[in-house]
């Protein structure tokens, strides 16, 4: 935070900017304009909706993934542990890394080439999923974690160019500080839910269920939206 304030500095009069943006506002803007705006945009309902269905399995993972590869491999949480954590971050990284370059082509010439590339993404950790649920040798366990990993951090690095397309830069803090709230909302649920589910034995067929919602969550994104631009702008009209 500290490095942030110290050696980040706004780039005045950048080219392209909006001008709404270069020019302060001498009036106050009122204090929960931003949630009507936002709540008003059903693409923004949609976004808040993808970005939280793929939390659950996202949180599940971070909390319960060394657990389940505890109970399938029938090794100790010290092994446990290390192996899910390290395989999922790898994974991750190289996701992020690859996803965002992918993304920042595609959209270049074709303005749904971030939706596309952050679906591509999240489509892998359907099957990554069952074969986590399913799955007792340790081929079929870490190849699914890799997948995982891979597949979530394709769609990690999409959200919030996402959040562009189709929300004014004067309320994108507002809309990504929501996504995470709900995410975290989500996490909490799939946390305290999974519990339950490892005290009566059902953890891997529970977590092989989150595949479902997943799915459900990709194709309604690739079927409701539709970004008229790269970056959204007050004068752009919302459209759904």
């Amino acid at each position: 935070m500290i490095s942030l304030v110290a050696f980040l500095r706004e780039k005045k009069g950048a080219r392209g900017a909006d001008a709404s943006d270069r020019i302060l506002s001498p009036e106050k803007p009122p204090l929960f304009k931003g949630l009507v705006v936002l709540f008003s945009n059903i693409s923004f309902w949609i976004i808040l909706m993808y970005f939280t269905v793929p939390s659950l399995p996202g949180w599940a993972t971070k909390n319960w993934l060394p657990t389940l590869f505890s109970q399938n491999l029938s090794i100790d949480m010290s092994k446990a542990g290390p192996l899910a954590t390290i395989t999922m971050a790898g994974a991750s990284l190289m996701g992020v890394l690859i996803g965002g370059y992918i993304s920042d082509k595609w959209v270049q010439t074709n303005l749904r080439g971030r939706i596309y590339t952050s679906a591509i993404g999240l489509s892998l950790t359907i099957p990554a999923l069952l074969l986590m649920g399913f799955g007792h040798s340790i081929f079929h366990v870490i190849g699914a974690a890799f997948c995982f990993g891979f597949g979530f951090g394709v769609f990690d690095a999409n959200n919030m160019p996402i959040i562009c397309q189709f929300v004014s830069s004067k309320y994108r803090a507002t809309a990504y500080g929501l996504m995470n709230m709900t995410g975290v909302f989500a996490g909490a649920f799939i946390t305290n839910w999974l519990g339950k589910s490892t005290d009566a034995g059902n953890l891997g067929k529970d977590f092989a269920m989150l595949s479902i919602v997943v799915f459900l969550a990709l194709v309604v994104q690739l079927y409701f939206l539709h970004p008229k631009t790269n970056d959204f702008t007050d004068a752009i009209k919302e459209t759904a």
